[in-house]
């Protein structure tokens, strides 16, 4: 996977198990095409959700593509993961229930 965008970081380290990789996406729609592609060699996806921003259309991008990718991997004999965390919560105004 290569990536040439300048907005987009990775960063890879060797473990004992292998090497882990990390790539960090912008949310910004323009990137739709990079997170298609890491979500295809991926064991774990984060994702990051501002509080304060609600739901957007590039988190339900995220969502929709861990689920095509999860069946993929599950078909495979591997694991894909979803991880999700909330920022900003503590900014006044912010209601966690809606």
């Amino acid at each position: 996977l290569q990536l040439e965008d300048a907005d987009e970081t990775t960063d890879s380290s060797s473990t004992n198990t292998g090497a882990v990789t990390f790539l960090d996406t912008p949310g910004h729609a323009a990137f739709k095409h990079m997170r298609e592609c890491g979500s295809h060699c991926t064991d774990i996806i984060v994702l990051v959700i501002a509080a304060d921003d609600g739901v957007s259309d590039q988190t339900r991008e995220v969502i929709k593509l861990y689920q095509t990718q999860k069946k993929a991997s599950e078909s495979r004999g591997e694991e894909l993961a979803l991880l999700i965390a909330l920022t900003k919560i503590d900014k006044p105004g912010i209601d966690l229930e809606t």
